[in-house]
């Protein structure tokens, strides 16, 4: 990680003055005074970033995560403090902004690149790209006022994945799109976060997870506390289950943390899916299939006996290779994997086939794609040589009615009228 911070804050504050009038609130716009009261959404900031920091921002509705991030992405400028960015900073903040809805999607890549600093040569370069990303179809020419959410947020992330940005700011768009898109956008992110400053907010503490290192909780308006995304959630899940008591609402709670944690021996790091190394070749996975009962699958439930089989081939003799499985839901969290043991130093070059057994747990509906790995051991940590991202797809159709990530086998809820009804007191 560079010394020098692309992203650096100091007293960062912003405030939004409430008007009881429309008279007060154009004084205040037009002459700096004559408003009503200040409100702080957000004060005594400080933060550095450089390349390579994936940080999640978590707080409840109202904290001042999205003010934040609009004032690192200078939509906004701050009321006190400073913020300085160096680089090409793209934002994913709101659907729509920098899109005019009666321009085609074509024309409106052109506009939103050049915002992105863009020129016209290169966003020429890069259109066909950017179309395929989006995969709009016919749609890339017809005004935007015709697209859906789910098609807005794959041109403006595909827009700004292709602008090559140094600092990537993402606000809960990723809660619109369909499985695929998510699934792809997902992909990015991961790869993304290698290279540049990924700065992620989501209510959504799985995809928090998953892709960020490092976490900061705002809470009224400043940082509550910072630290690893492990501890800094745990925390956060601490006080979010605190405020539910009764009375707690009444609680005060001030002061900013850092948490200190205690450091964990140094063990072999496994593989870890949403991390893979880039794959370095030296073998190609050739086929996967999966199947439920000898016929191909499209949709399953749960209980259900899956049958993933992989068909690879290895280039070097003596590779100890070894063939991994995630499967992913729609949001691209890893709901469960398998990996089996390395073929052995006696392995010879050519082609291999495995064949995972899986029992498919109770899943919430909705669409999973699962990822395949061609692994072989290294020093450190498992190197990859090839991989396949959704490489297949299933429908889970869940007959539960209980939630979550993964449902209990619960077949009924029942709502049963007393027999004698309850005296009034």
């Amino acid at each position: 990680m560079s010394s020098e911070p692309l992203v650096r804050a100091r007293g960062l504050g912003k405030a939004f003055m409430l008007c009881d009038s429309p008279w007060r609130r154009l004084a205040w716009s037009a002459f700096g005074r004559g408003g009503g009261e200040p409100f702080w959404a957000l004060r005594d900031i400080d933060l550095d970033l450089g390349p390579g920091d994936c940080v999640g921002i978590i707080g409840r509705n109202g904290a001042g995560k999205s003010t934040l991030l609009e004032l690192l992405s200078g939509v906004l400028r701050p009321t006190e403090g400073v913020v300085e960015t160096r680089g090409r900073v793209a934002a994913l903040l709101q659907l729509g902004v920098g899109f005019h809805p009666d321009f085609s999607g074509r024309e409106n890549v052109f506009l939103a690149g050049a915002l992105l600093g863009l020129g016209d040569g290169e966003i020429r370069d890069r259109l066909q790209a950017i179309a395929a990303f989006a995969d709009l179809g016919d749609f890339i020419e017809k005004p935007v006022r015709e697209y859906s959410s789910g098609m807005f947020a794959r041109l403006a992330f595909s827009v700004c994945a292709h602008a090559e940005p140094d600092i990537l700011v993402v606000d809960e768009i990723l809660g619109v799109g369909d499985f695929r898109f998510q699934q792809k956008a997902m992909r990015f992110l991961r790869n993304f976060r290698r290279r540049g400053i990924l700065l992620f907010v989501s209510h959504n503490e799985h995809s928090v997870a998953a892709l960020c290192d490092r976490v900061i909780w705002i809470d009224r308006g400043r940082i509550a506390a910072q630290g690893s995304a492990r501890s800094v959630l745990a925390a956060y899940r601490t006080e979010m289950a605190r405020l539910m008591r009764p009375g707690a609402a009444f609680e005060a709670r001030l002061g900013q943390s850092e948490l200190v944690e205690t450091a964990l021996p140094s063990v072999r790091r496994p593989f870890e899916p949403d991390d893979p190394p880039p794959p370095e070749g030296g073998g190609r996975l050739l086929a996967i299939t999966l199947t439920a009962g000898g016929r191909p699958l499209v949709e399953a439930r749960g209980g259900e006996r899956l049958r993933l089989a992989v068909r690879f081939a290895v280039e070097r003799a003596g590779e100890q290779a070894s063939v991994a499985f995630v499967l992913r839901n729609p949001r691209g969290q890893a709901v469960f994997g398998g990996r089996t043991g390395p073929a052995g130093s006696g392995a010879v070059a050519g082609e291999w086939r495995c064949a995972f057994s899986v029992l498919l747990p109770h899943l919430p509906t909705g669409d999973y794609g699962i990822d395949v790995f061609l692994l072989a051991e290294g020093q450190e940590h498992p190197r990859c040589l090839d991989l396949r991202e959704a490489a297949a797809l299933v429908a889970v159709v869940s007959t539960h009615v209980s939630g979550g990530l993964a449902n209990t086998a619960m077949r009924r809820a029942e709502i049963l009228q007393l027999v004698e009804p309850i005296a009034h007191v």
